[in-house]
């Protein structure tokens, strides 16, 4: 006699559970990563907002060398002058520190001095600004993210 059974077996219910575990376990890993990506995106944003603010400050009023030696996470850039770094450069924001040097550069023949200015979101991730600071006025503007 044969009999018709409806349903299952028990080997097609686990196939069907692993199948769908491996899926969500993907879907999983992807959200995951876009937080990562979305946290990282907001820190960086972050970071080019105060380095924004800090380089127009600047180019208002070019600091004096602060006649001590600061030392930069990273490389400072070629033909720097002095590092201008202080206590007002520090900003704790929701979860980050981010700290922002100015790199004072050595003058061009034209008389313009270049300033940088680096905000770092992590130990070696920042976000940099230039632009050159004349007597009379400031010309260009540009960005680097490294």
């Amino acid at each position: 006699m044969n009999r018709k059974q409806d349903g299952m077996t028990l080997i097609e219910v686990i196939l069907a559970i692993t199948l769908l575990s491996m899926v969500m376990l993907t879907f999983a890993y992807v959200f995951i990563q876009f937080q990562q990506v979305t946290t990282n995106n907001g820190d960086r944003l972050t970071a080019l907002q105060l380095a924004q603010k800090r380089l127009s400050d600047v180019l208002e009023n070019l600091p004096n060398d602060p006649g001590k030696n600061v030392q930069s996470p990273t490389a400072e850039p070629s033909h720097t002058n002095y590092t201008v770094h202080d206590g007002a450069d520090t900003a704790t924001i929701d979860h980050g520190t981010y700290q922002t040097y100015v790199y004072v550069i050595a003058k061009d023949n034209d008389g313009k001095q270049m300033v940088v200015v680096r905000t770092y979101y992590s130990n070696t991730n920042y976000v940099e600004l230039y632009n050159y600071s004349t007597t009379s006025s400031s010309q260009g503007a540009s960005e680097n993210d490294h």
